[in-house]
């Protein structure tokens, strides 16, 4: 693999991780995420237990402890510096968005979206990421479940 560098303006690196990680994912994913002839991505619901447990034995260490702190707090909104300083992540949001970049394609791989929410404050404002309380218990049982 090659070492590319890519200037990316700051409030919108999460969706550019976002989008790596689908192009990373290959064909076969982004045929599955909406591309003609693909099948749209589906919402997490409860009953998805078999494919959460899949996508969160893929999941790094950093990222089961990114998702644990959202599942212990489900719909509270938190920014990506919080998250960093919480997780000890050096690069702060810019760290947290590139641990969301491989749960994003696992997701994706089972025809989900992703397990957690994001969305941009107003301009200028941080990104801000949770969870819904229904897949916060939803990865909430498989992380008690299986560690």
């Amino acid at each position: 693999m090659l070492d590319v560098t890519v200037k990316v303006p700051e409030e919108r690196l999460a969706e550019f991780y976002a989008m790596y990680a689908r192009w990373l994912a290959g064909p076969e994913v982004r045929e599955e995420t909406g591309g003609s002839g693909g099948r749209e991505l589906a919402e997490w619901t409860a009953a998805d237990v078999e494919l959460a447990e899949e996508v969160w034995e893929k999941f790094s260490g950093t990222a089961k402890t990114l998702f644990s702190v959202l599942i212990d707090e489900p719909e509270r909104r938190f920014t990506g510096d919080e998250l960093a300083r919480m997780l000890h992540i050096e690069k702060g949001r810019h760290g947290i968005a590139g641990v969301l970049g491989w749960p994003g394609r696992h997701c994706a791989a089972v025809g989900r979206h992703y397990c957690w929410c994001w969305e941009y404050g107003d301009e200028g404002a941080p990104v801000m990421y949770w969870m819904t309380d229904e897949v916060a218990g939803l990865f909430g049982r498989v992380r008690d479940r299986n560690g």
